[in-house]
C-alpha cells in the first residue's frame, strides 16, 4: 500500500507538470485518501490507515523524546557537578523478527544518553548502556512502553 501511495504521489506531479515537493505531497495526502476510502469500503485491508497513523504517532514521539533526551544531556555538561549514573540495563523483548529488532535499536540509539550495545543471542533481549540508572526497572519500563510498545504498533 505505501508503494501504492508512492506511485499515485509520483502520478499527481507528473500531471501537474512539475516535480516539486509540495506536489508530491499533495499528491501523497490524495492518494492516502484514496487508498483510505478504498480501504474503508472493503476494497483494500484497512491495515493501511492504522500503520500510517501509527508512523505518525512514532515520529511525534521520537521528536519530543529526542528534544527532551537533548536538554537533559545539555543541563549535564553545562552543570558544574555532574550526576552521572551509567550502567547497563538488559531489556527483555516482545519483538521478534530481525527488523522490528533493527528498528526498536535504530530508535533507541537516536535518543541521547542511550546505547544499544548488544543483542542476546536467542534475540529476547537487549543490553542498553543507559547515562542515568538510578531505576533499572524504569528504565526497562520506559523502553517497554514507550520505544517497544510503538515499533510493535508499527510492524503488527
Amino acid at each position: 500500500m505505501l508503494l501504492a501511495n508512492i506511485l499515485l504521489a509520483v502520478a499527481w506531479a507528473a500531471l501537474q507538470g512539475e516535480f516539486s515537493l509540495s506536489n508530491l505531497v499533495i499528491g501523497y495526502l490524495l492518494g492516502y485518501v484514496i487508498l483510505a476510502g478504498l480501504a474503508r469500503g472493503g476494497v483494500l485491508p484497512g491495515t493501511y490507515r492504522k500503520k500510517v497513523g501509527a508512523a505518525i504517532k512514532l515520529a511525534g514521539f521520537l521528536f519530543r523524546a529526542f528534544i527532551i533526551a537533548n536538554i537533559k544531556m545539555a543541563v549535564d555538561v553545562l552543570r558544574a557537578q555532574r550526576h552521572l549514573a551509567p550502567g547497563i540495563v538488559r531489556v527483555p523483548l516482545d519483538v521478534q523478527d530481525d527488523y522490528e529488532i533493527l528498528l526498536l535499536s535504530t530508535i533507541i540509539n537516536l535518543t541521547p544518553g542511550t546505547v544499544v550495545i548488544d543483542v542476546a543471542n536467542d534475540k529476547k533481549a537487549l543490553f542498553l548502556h543507559v547515562m542515568h540508572v538510578t531505576n533499572p526497572e524504569a528504565v526497562r519500563a520506559e523502553i517497554k512502553d514507550e520505544f517497544e510498545r510503538r515499533v510493535l504498533e508499527l510492524t503488527r
